[in-house]
């Protein structure tokens, strides 16, 4: 067998053991915050409580989102991946991860969290991620990634939920206020890369099938003349 008819049978097992590609690509629109919206900051991203504004201090492109909650409020942007993000249903079976940078300080007094969750087409939570606190995770010169494995996707599920908050603002005199910037917010299937072994497997894989092939055509002749 040749050397190319070697590699090309790697490549034909490769993509037979290779899993289907999902459908989430991205389940979260505006995810960069690049585009401004015409009654929000940016486009696909709600307000609530004290809001956010869009910071040019951004990891990729232009803008952020910039989180800075007043005095016993919090500063609150969120997103229905459907109802405000306009994207298509999420796919039951994925297992898609959340992932995101951030940087800042939360403030003295204050704190920073998300909460994700998969909703079915009436608003009814089936996957809940709960509050998750990540002020203790970043600082206020680097970009930090953060990242979250919600689980799959349940049958019935059509959206995914996102909320982030920066609260309470500085109580009392002594305290500093916070800002915590959002950007490249995403939620997406990885697909997983095999290992180098995992490529040589399937390659001998591949030619002891050809082989097991050719040894049968040789075992039973053409009957014709």
């Amino acid at each position: 067998m040749t050397a190319g008819k070697m590699a090309a049978m790697a490549v034909l097992v490769f993509t037979l053991y290779s899993p289907a590609q999902a459908a989430t690509v991205n389940g979260f629109a505006n995810g960069g915050f690049e585009n401004a919206g015409a009654t929000t900051p940016a486009a696909s991203w709600l307000i609530a409580a004290s809001g956010y504004t869009r910071s040019t201090d951004a990891r990729t492109g232009s803008f952020s989102a910039s989180l800075m909650s007043p005095e016993l409020n919090a500063a609150v942007m969120l997103q229905n991946s459907i109802d405000d993000g306009l994207l298509p249903p999420l796919t039951p079976g994925d297992n898609p991860l959340l992932s995101f940078w951030s940087k800042g300080f939360a403030g003295t007094s204050g704190n920073a969290l998300f909460a994700l969750r998969y909703l079915d087409a009436n608003g009814v939570i089936l996957s809940n991620s709960g509050l998750q606190f990540f002020q203790n995770s970043i600082n206020p010169t680097t970009w930090t990634e953060i990242t979250y494995d919600l689980g799959v996707v349940p049958v019935g599920a059509e959206a995914a939920f996102i909320e982030f908050s920066q609260g309470i603002g500085p109580i009392g005199g002594g305290n500093l206020p916070g800002t915590v910037l959002i950007d490249d917010v995403r939620l997406n299937v990885v697909q997983a890369v095999p290992e180098p072994a995992t490529y040589a497997f399937l390659a001998v894989s591949g030619c002891v099938l050809l082989l097991r092939r050719r040894r049968k055509r040789s075992a039973f002749p053409s009957d014709e003349a």
